[in-house]
């Protein structure tokens, strides 16, 4: 009966749990294991690492939530631009080669666009 309660209790804190949780969690565990092994200058800059966690977290408790959801958008939009590449690759054979250029060109464009707007958007979090 004690493991089943232990078991949904982790569970609970695993689906309840922020992303700055788990973060917090991560570093806290690189800082056990250097602390372990005498790495004090990796223990030194886990723990301002940890430090900044903590102070973003303390500002925005869904700031590493946010970020995370903000990179699944990225991915999202280059899946389907990609997506629309290999669609165009074959439909090459029926159009001229400036039309396909043309078209490669701009969905390359709109790529690397999505991708400099949603980095832009999470180094300004």
């Amino acid at each position: 009966m004690k493991k089943i309660l232990v078991l949904l209790s982790l569970c609970a804190f695993a689906f309840g749990a922020s992303e700055c949780d788990r973060k917090i969690d991560r570093i806290n565990k690189e800082i056990s294991f250097s602390k372990a092994h005498n790495d004090t200058a990796r223990t030194l800059s886990l723990e301002l690492a940890l430090k900044q966690v903590q102070n973003d977290c303390a500002k925005d408790p869904m700031f590493y939530d946010k970020k995370l959801e903000a990179k699944k958008l990225k991915e999202q939009e280059v899946e389907k631009i990609e997506k629309e590449l290999d669609a165009l690759k074959e439909q090459k054979d029926y159009m001229s080669k400036a039309e396909y250029k043309a078209k490669k060109e701009a969905l390359k464009e709109q790529k690397e666009k999505i991708k400099k707007e949603i980095k832009e958007y999470i180094d300004n979090l």
